[in-house]
């Protein structure tokens, strides 16, 4: 019998998982293959704190992200990190990023949200 959430294998009188009480299956379904796709990169810099600031605003906005480039940047301290985010969030994350260029400052006659 397995768990077809953990994916542990249990004696045949066990019915429920012990981990996580899922009622146990004879054989497993297959695993689902990861999806893969082409990321789009929204920003590059040799500066390591812009780019935690750039990360800060991303996981602040709920925006998934990848580093490309980083661990290079860290052994040898030479060379350019890439931000790269999903097509579908390259948008807002731009918009973002571009905004912390910006300082936070505001265009004149703009008004800030309360």
């Amino acid at each position: 019998m397995f768990c077809p959430n953990c994916r542990y294998k249990y004696e045949k009188h066990i019915t429920l998982c012990p981990e996580c009480g899922a009622t146990l299956v004879k054989e497993l379904p297959p695993e689902k293959e990861p999806e893969y796709t082409e990321l789009v990169t929204v920003y590059t810099t040799a500066d390591a704190g812009l780019l935690g600031l750039a990360k800060s605003i991303l996981e602040d906005a709920g925006i998934d992200y990848y580093v490309r480039g980083e661990s290079t940047k860290t052994l040898f301290a030479a060379g350019f990190m890439e931000l790269q985010v999903h097509p579908e969030e390259a948008d807002e994350a731009e918009m973002l990023i571009e905004e912390m260029g910006k300082g936070g400052e505001m265009a004149p006659g703009e008004e800030e949200d309360e």
